[in-house]
């Protein structure tokens, strides 16, 4: 189940235009050429929202009143169509159309922060994936973000009897969701090594991968999570919010027990990442009836010639549909079609 084609009319700074998509795709043109634009086209129809910007007016081209995206996915004709000052239209999709059936993994220049120590990006990231994963997970997680709003309140206002009343209800929602994340990221962890083992890499990244380890942290210090909000409780009041809890938990990473930006070049560092998603992708993909897409964009950036070849063969073993831009095309490597813009 994949995409076969996309046509675009109106969209970004195309007019109208149709390009094949296999298996494994590389889309390659100059700087502003559209590649990216095509590779937010495929995530617009999957997902009925850009990865670049919040506004779908601003991805109607200048000369027009609206823009149409269409393709060919699994037999199916699908279509996704705005007017300006009007909503996002689909059309083709089943009544029962799940969005979060499928997965598109997108990797850029941007995906370098997932190994920072800022953990924004690297937690926004896993709870993405478990969006897909858990069917329930999205409805807990907006549970608990609000009773964790409800929460900061109470403990900005200093209300005690609200702080009580909240402080319950937080502990029983995180519960839930700290034991989905627990099950699904152990899963994925004991599942990394076997999954880079199979995978063509040379002498440094079998050392590396080797030395690789992987620690889901919950957000919080000891199995109780109300003895830890009960030790909290007063840097909580001075502070007026929630300093612990299931909102802090993150998926650290380690080489040779140190953060990788310590031992890794940048091109090193994307090329791990693109090895994290992989697994993480082939985890998603033996899941019954999921499907994962790996949308990557300029893909050769920061990469020296050994790491990009060490990319393109990890991504062709992969059986998942690849689509990925360049601004040179990229030899040694057969790719099902080109798109040359």
């Amino acid at each position: 189940m994949s995409f076969e084609n996309l046509e675009l009319k109106n969209f970004r700074g195309f007019g109208e235009s149709v390009y094949k998509i296999d298996s494994f795709t590389l889309i390659t043109g100059k700087n502003g050429s559209g590649k990216s634009s095509i590779l937010e086209a495929l995530h617009l129809i999957l997902k009925f929202r850009s990865f670049r910007t919040s506004s779908t007016n601003s991805l109607i081209n200048y000369a027009s009143d609206s823009f149409q995206v269409r393709c060919l996915k699994n037999s199916q004709i699908l279509s996704v169509e705005k007017k300006k000052k009007a909503k996002l239209i689909r059309k083709g999709y089943p009544k029962d159309f799940d969005k979060f059936k499928t997965l598109p993994l997108l990797i850029n220049n941007f995906s370098l922060s997932f190994l920072e120590t800022n953990k924004e990006t690297r937690t926004s990231f896993l709870d993405y994936f478990m969006f897909h994963v858990k069917h329930h997970y999205l409805e807990e997680h907006k549970k608990f973000k609000k009773i964790l709003s409800s929460r900061n309140r109470a403990l900005k206002n200093k209300d005690e009897d609200q702080i009580i009343l909240w402080t319950k209800l937080l502990t029983t929602q995180s519960e839930i969701l700290n034991n989905q994340r627990k099950e699904i990221f152990n899963k994925i962890i004991s599942s990394i090594p076997s999954f880079l083992n199979e995978l063509p890499l040379n002498k440094k990244w079998k050392e590396i991968s080797l030395n690789l380890s992987f620690n889901f942290q919950k957000g919080w210090k000891g199995e109780s999570l109300v003895e830890a909000l009960r030790e909290s409780y007063i840097e909580d009041l001075e502070k007026g919010y929630t300093t612990i809890g299931p909102q802090k938990f993150d998926l650290d990473i380690k080489i040779f027990g140190n953060n990788s930006s310590n031992i890794l070049s940048r091109g090193e560092q994307k090329l791990l990442i693109l090895l994290v998603f992989l697994s993480f992708g082939n985890f998603f993909s033996n899941i019954q009836d999921k499907e994962v897409i790996y949308l990557i964009d300029d893909l050769p950036s920061e990469l020296d010639e050994e790491n990009l070849a060490l990319a393109l063969q990890a991504l062709k073993k992969t059986k998942q549909q690849k689509i990925i831009s360049s601004v040179k095309n990229i030899e040694n490597i057969k790719f099902d079609s080109v798109i040359d813009l």
